[in-house]
């Protein structure tokens, strides 16, 4: 029994999975408070974070720090993780503005 692609019938089949396609953008982002301040739909902000938490952009020597490709500077796990927090809380507003997010 053969199995057939069905590209030509459902057009959207052949596109990356939604984080590959969000993580493939080109935009930069130098701090999780801008992530949060962008249009981006939760789950797609969310998984951009994820990925900045992630493991392999831990900074040698330096595992309470990631340096995932395109930001300048590292940025600090905890910060990572707050705003992931405040993904789940709904408090993205309040977190997304610098202000609030060095109290």
């Amino acid at each position: 029994m053969t199995t057939e692609r069905n590209d030509q019938l459902n057009p959207r089949a052949s596109e990356k999975p939604g984080a590959i396609r969000i993580l493939d953008r080109k935009q930069s982002y130098d701090h999780p408070r801008d992530i949060l301040a962008t249009a981006l739909c939760d789950s797609e902000k969310r998984a951009i974070l994820a990925s900045w938490a992630s493991d392999l952009f831990a900074v040698d020597s330096s595992p309470q720090l990631r340096r995932p490709p395109g930001v300048r500077k590292p940025v600090r796990y905890e910060d990572i993780l707050q705003a992931l927090k405040a993904l789940d809380d709904g408090e993205v507003s309040s977190v997304a503005r610098p202000e609030a997010y060095y109290r």
